[in-house]
């Protein structure tokens, strides 16, 4: 009897694995999707904010170039 009930459980819990895990897998792919358009349009903005202020983000890598702060 113990047999019988071990193998109805394992019939009823792998196919609800199988859904959980495919559920997994496609949450993970729209994630995915979903950074891959945040960093477009990051760029995107970024690049923009360069090509309105050029001559901010110029500069030769010097000690003069480092903010200072306060102590």
């Amino acid at each position: 009897m113990g047999w019988i009930a071990a193998c109805v459980l394992i019939c009823l819990l792998l196919p609800l694995g199988a859904f959980l895990f495919l559920d997994i897998l496609e949450a993970k792919h729209e994630v995915k999707e979903q950074v891959e358009k945040v960093e477009k349009l990051r760029r995107e903005i970024e690049r923009e904010r360069r090509e309105k202020k050029p001559s901010d983000n110029i500069s030769d890598g010097t000690v003069s170039d480092r903010v200072r702060r306060p102590f």
